[in-house]
């Protein structure tokens, strides 16, 4: 199960998308905009999200709000985004302390 959360989760796309539901919910045609991918594209992703059970939606009249429905996500980006800039950050400055030839 863990292995299948991870998979979700290393599409760069379906990434992109949960990021932009993070703090707010929006529509299929808003993620369009944000994300830049087609309509085919968003709703294959956010299809897989809600199946999963990572998103979850709910409708306004003819609009679908997309929002984040596993509260550890937020949390989980934080978490890996604060250690790639770490790791970021001991590698710039490890190369900053290389002596030019």
């Amino acid at each position: 199960m863990i292995a299948d959360r991870f998979k979700l989760l290393s599409n760069p796309t379906r990434l992109d998308i949960l990021q932009n539901i993070c703090e707010e919910e929006r529509t299929v045609g808003e993620l369009m905009e944000v994300t830049g991918c087609k309509q085919a594209n968003v709703s294959r992703h956010l299809s897989l999200l809600l199946r999963s059970g990572l998103v979850s939606r709910r409708t306004e009249g003819t609009h679908v709000f997309y929002r984040v429905a596993d509260e550890s996500l937020p949390r989980l980006c934080t978490i890996i985004g604060d250690s790639i800039r770490a790791r970021h950050g001991e590698l710039l400055a490890a190369f900053d302390d290389v002596e030019p030839d």
